[in-house]
């Protein structure tokens, strides 16, 4: 009985499927957490100072953080995982759209059915 299950339920255009459907809302998720940190930060020059011996030595760029770094990192995964959870939806869509319609049809009579009037 459970080997027909796995046997139905694990064919190979099945799995083929959800691994791209993963794979894609995993890669839109990350672009999208790293988008919010690209945008949180800014690159700049390091001012005159005694480290660089007051411009004597080849100043450097700096990385300068918008937001604290922890809200950054959490901004990140949030949005990153709100973004994967709608590429999913998208997925899913027609597959909850059908469903809907299903029921919708299930729960309104036909014009013949009884108790409507003549």
């Amino acid at each position: 009985m459970m080997h027909e299950f796995f046997r139905h339920a694990l064919t190979r255009p099945k799995l083929r499927a959800l691994f791209m459907k993963s794979a894609i809302g995993n890669l839109v998720g990350y672009v999208a957490g790293s988008l919010v940190t690209v945008l949180s930060t800014y690159h700049s020059v390091e001012r005159r100072a005694l480290k660089n011996l007051f411009g004597i030595l080849p100043r450097q760029k700096v990385t300068v953080h918008l937001l604290p770094e922890w809200l950054e990192w959490v901004l990140a995964v949030l949005v990153g995982f709100l973004v994967m959870e709608y590429t999913r939806y998208l997925f899913n869509r027609q597959k909850y759209l059908a469903a809907a319609r299903a029921e919708l049809a299930a729960a309104t009579p036909g014009p013949g059915s009884p108790g409507q009037g003549p």
